[in-house]
């Protein structure tokens, strides 16, 4: 196996992390507030389940700094009813 060669776990996770940067430009561009600050929110969400995927961290972890970035961005309330929903 080459070293340089991209995993398919890394690629997928790239893929998605520039999805959600666009889609963030987008909401910006489009004034949709709430598009906006989502993808702001999970963009950086998608590096760190990166790392959880690799043994780097745990997906607890990843939950817990989504929540605490959710908290200062104004969004707990929106993870907190998606959450619940989840649950039902």
């Amino acid at each position: 196996m080459q070293t340089n060669q991209t995993s398919a776990l890394e690629t997928v996770h790239r893929l998605l992390f520039r999805a959600l940067l666009e889609i963030r430009s987008q909401g910006h561009e489009q004034k949709n507030k709430l598009v906006f600050h989502l993808a702001d929110l999970f963009h950086n969400v998608v590096l760190e389940m990166e790392n959880a995927a690799e043994g780097k961290c745990t997906y607890a972890e990843v939950l817990k700094l989504l929540e605490e970035r959710a908290h200062d961005k104004g969004l707990d309330k929106w993870v907190s009813a998606n959450r619940a929903s989840l649950s039902q």
